[in-house]
């Protein structure tokens, strides 16, 4: 007998342990304390803690009025929702949030039930992840499922809308170690004809853990941003995805998965395929929250991560919008060199980003703040330490390419220390066990540890080790005075080379070195192995610069003077390299 309610959800300073009460499938979502205890209805509950439910009575037996449709696709034009529509002008339904989904059902006169039961048929498990209407009629409930659209419903919204991703896979490349590697065509949008690149990881764990699956995307045709030692840098930008083309990366994922009949829960997803995440950011804010909906594709927030070079207004921005974790990819430590190799730089300089950090990743320090002085002294004697080490050579065991940092292993590092119990240490669970060690034992502490910050998203550094250009313990040093008082975690990249790179790689010896320099001074530090890069599906791979579409490739820049003979003889060793490779090559065959 009450007007039928909908709720939306919000983290708008909601007190801790409030309850939501909705009506989940149903899609008649009620706010229990708006109705009597006579009138309370049946409800499923969903976790709720830090929500708001604000209650928005909706008439849903009265008609659409002729301009509704028109209004709502106004609303959303305002809402800066880019390429909302497909080539024959039909609403992309993927574009759309679950809120936005049910405004959109009551344009058409339907009740916002009828935009819950799409939703799910599109993103839920054990539903096929609709890729068209039509697949949906006839459909009857199994176990875990539900019925398919009516054929009434489907002969009539399929003429205003469409549930395609607004892209076709077609190519998928396997790699020797099982990193699968899906190519879509883009079907509409702004770079219709081109192709994108996603990438499936999987991730064998040790100590007895579970499998998982990480999910590498991208936000765009190419890319702007010119990092010199990136294969999509050469692409130059081609174009932005819609929120619908991210988004169908997940579902076409879980798709072919499920056709190869691979159960292994796909649990991470890292941005940070083809393009700069934050040169699109309302695209990527939208597709996180469809993602993460506990409705539909139900990745956590903690397992996602955008990646960034550095835009520093979007930083500002991105963060207090998501909870997603945020990958900085830093790759110098000083101006000079990053000015070359991310020439974004230029624009957002080290000492301003790195302000921006502090103030939005304060570190925790478990001991007293430290002067400038201070830590340069206690770099210089983790320097000397180093030099009398003999770090080993091999890369620490389960450091695969990983969204969330608690699923990486420290086992193996040249500390020696044993591997820490889930839930010990810190807000990743690591770090925080070696200072309680080194107390317990009555040692000094050499080195405070920086501590992560309660807010709810975290930062990840990400560094790229280029041989003989940032791989020296000096840059080490000079990374720890950087990231002084920003609350992170610190991810070493071994390089990935690919066609007409002028870098090589780091020896294993130099990236054992940088990292065990990091984490004597306090810092969590993991070392990301390749995956897939017999396939170019590695980390700095993707892309095809010789596309479908007109090829416009950045210039490459200058080197700093002090680079030129280093760089001159790598690029020898690496004509010899590949001499060595072609004529291997020759008699296996």
């Amino acid at each position: 007998r009450q007007p039928v309610a909908r709720m939306k959800l919000s983290q708008a300073n909601g007190p801790p342990g409030l309850s939501v009460w909705q009506r989940g499938w149903r899609g008649q979502q009620q706010h229990a304390c708006s109705f009597g205890r006579t009138q309370r209805p049946r409800v499923r509950v969903f976790a709720a803690a830090n929500l708001i439910a604000t209650v928005e009575p909706l008439s849903h037996s009265a008609p659409a009025s002729p301009d509704s449709k028109d209004m709502f696709l106004d609303r959303l034009a305002a809402a800066n929702k880019h390429m909302l529509r497909d080539g024959q002008g039909r609403v992309s339904l993927k574009n759309l949030s679950l809120a936005q989904l049910q405004d959109w059902a009551v344009s058409l006169g339907e009740s916002p039930k009828r935009a819950l039961h799409i939703f799910r048929l599109m993103y839920a498990d054990q539903q096929g992840w609709l890729g068209d209407l039509r697949e949906s009629v006839g459909l009857q409930s199994g176990k875990a499922g539900q019925n398919g659209l009516s054929q009434r419903f489907v002969q009539a919204a399929e003429q205003v809308a469409t549930c395609d991703g607004g892209m076709q896979l077609i190519e998928v490349a396997k790699a020797r170690d099982g990193t699968c590697k899906l190519i879509f065509k883009l079907t509409s949008g702004e770079a219709a004809g081109g192709t994108i690149e996603t990438v499936i990881i999987p991730v064998m764990r040790s100590c007895g853990t579970k499998a998982r699956i990480t999910l590498c995307v991208s936000t765009q045709v190419g890319c702007a941003m010119n990092c010199q030692f990136c294969f999509t840098g050469r692409m130059g930008l081609m174009g932005n995805l819609s929120t619908a083309q991210i988004v169908e990366q997940v579902v076409a994922a879980r798709r072919y998965m499920a056709q190869e009949r691979d159960t292994t829960p796909l649990t991470n997803l890292v941005m940070m395929g083809m393009g700069e995440p934050l040169h699109n950011p309302e695209a990527v804010a939208d597709s996180i929250e469809i993602i993460c909906h506990a409705m539909g594709l139900h990745i956590s927030h903690n397992k996602v991560t955008v990646s960034t070079v550095g835009l520093i207004p979007e930083i500002r921005r991105f963060v207090p919008r998501t909870r997603a974790q945020l990958a900085l990819s830093l790759h110098a430590t000083t101006d000079e060199v990053r000015d070359w190799i991310v020439p974004v730089n230029r624009r957002y300089p080290l000492a301003p980003l790195m302000a921006t950090l502090r103030e939005l990743f304060p570190a925790v320090s478990s001991a007293s703040s430290l002067s400038t002085q201070e830590v340069e002294r206690k770099a210089e004697a983790a320097t000397q330490l180093d030099h009398t080490a003999q770090p080993s050579v091999s890369q620490s065991a389960g450091t695969s390419l990983t969204s969330n940092p608690s699923d990486q292993q420290l086992e193996g590092d040249s500390l020696n220390t044993p591997p820490q119990k889930k839930g010990e240490g810190g807000k990743w669970g690591m770090g925080r066990r070696t200072l309680r060690a080194r107390r317990a034992a009555g040692e000094e502490d050499d080195q405070p540890f920086q501590g992560f910050t309660d807010a709810h998203s975290t930062l990840l550094i990400a560094y790229t080790m280029l041989r003989g250009v940032n791989d020296t313990p000096e840059d080490a040093h000079r990374l720890l005075q950087l990231l002084s008082g920003v609350a992170c975690m610190i991810n070493v990249i071994t390089f990935n080379p690919h066609e007409g790179t002028q870098f090589l790689p780091s020896t294993d010896e130099a990236v054992q070195l940088f990292r065990s320099i990091l984490i004597k001074g306090g810092r969590v530090c993991t070392i990301r192995s390749s995956r897939g890069d017999d396939e170019m599906a590695a980390c700095g791979q993707l892309g095809d610069p010789g596309g479908a579409l007109s090829w416009r490739p950045p210039p490459m820049l200058e080197p700093p003077p002090r680079f030129k003979a280093m760089l001159a003889a790598q690029q020898a060793e690496l004509r010899t390299n590949i001499a060595a490779s072609v004529i291997a090559e020759k008699q296996c065959a």
